[in-house]
């Protein structure tokens, strides 16, 4: 098999376009039709299937992008060894997470990470937490940030933060000046919610869904900037991340209401696959992150 056709069979099943393959691979779309022709010759079977102007991966071609990914994370792996092998003086570290995530948690790690090993260069991909699972799955990212509490067999979870929901009202609310809310009293409430496979949306329905509670869901939104924007305009309520509102609650834009039961605290986790346990970069950015543990465990002990 001849792996330059297989590295543009993996690019092509990886974007679901031709042209984006040709663009990532700096190619041109006819080159990687001729690469992907020779290749499902090579092999005997059809590995796309062209729908109009539309490219549907075949079933063969699901079994050999299996292949093909393990085998170039694989080749990823071996380059970044060798670079390991130099004392972290050079390499990539790729990071997927959701944007909460990112932005409230992960920012002062991967900065202090950067200050340490500034030869390793880190990209981060921003996805919803059921999208990073997959892609740390798949060994497409090196480490990831989940919220989930059963993740899939093949990863290693490693404790970042504990990360508290809160209800967010306007301050006109009736509930503003409440200490805190109890989960039956979210019963029947107009709440704002994330977009299917958000994490911290699993995290509430399931946890309602425990208690018993039924609410009424007004609105699905893929932002929190424009899930508070919607609140402070008085359209629903939202469960947020505390993290997420401290800005608006300083400057008394919007209220954070604790809810008075700690199946509301979720940790996070930093994520990636049993495979790349041992790899340097890795081990280097969870004993970081150890660090930046220990002393907000200190701060609770102490109140």
């Amino acid at each position: 098999m001849n792996l330059g056709q297989l590295r543009t069979f993996d690019a092509v099943a990886r974007s679901g376009s031709f042209s984006a393959a040709a663009r990532s691979l700096r190619v041109t779309p006819a080159a990687v039709s001729l690469q992907v022709r020779l290749l499902e010759r090579a092999c005997g079977v059809r590995l796309f299937e062209r729908v109009g102007r539309r490219i549907l991966i075949a079933p063969a071609g699901r079994v050999l992008r299996d292949y093909s990914q393990r085998m170039f994370a694989l080749e990823r792996d071996a380059e970044r060894a060798l670079d390991d092998v130099r004392g972290l003086a050079k390499g990539t570290l790729r990071i997927v997470s959701s944007e909460t995530a990112a932005t409230y948690y992960l920012a002062p790690l991967w900065t202090a990470f950067q200050r340490q090993y500034p030869g390793v260069h880190v990209q981060l991909a921003l996805e919803n937490s059921q999208r990073v699972t997959e892609r740390l799955v798949a060994l497409e990212d090196d480490v990831g940030v989940l919220g989930v509490e059963t993740p899939p067999p093949e990863l290693v979870l490693e404790t970042l933060i504990e990360d508290p929901l809160v209800v967010v009202v306007p301050p006109a609310h009736p509930w503003a000046r409440r200490r805190a809310v109890g989960v039956a009293d979210l019963a029947g409430q107009s709440l704002i919610l994330r977009e299917p496979g958000s994490a911290s949306r699993r995290l509430l329905e399931q946890r309602l869904e425990a208690a018993g509670v039924r609410y009424r869901p007004v609105m699905e939104i893929a932002s929190n900037e424009l899930i508070k924007r919607a609140v402070e305009l008085g359209m629903g309520i939202a469960i947020l991340s505390a993290a997420v509102v401290a800005r608006e609650v300083k400057y008394a834009i919007l209220r954070a209401v604790p809810i008075a039961d700690k199946r509301f605290i979720r940790p996070l986790y930093l994520a990636f696959h049993r495979q790349r346990a041992s790899l340097p970069t890795i081990q280097a950015l969870v004993a970081l992150a150890r660090g930046f543990r220990e002393p907000s465990r200190r701060r609770r002990a102490r109140r």
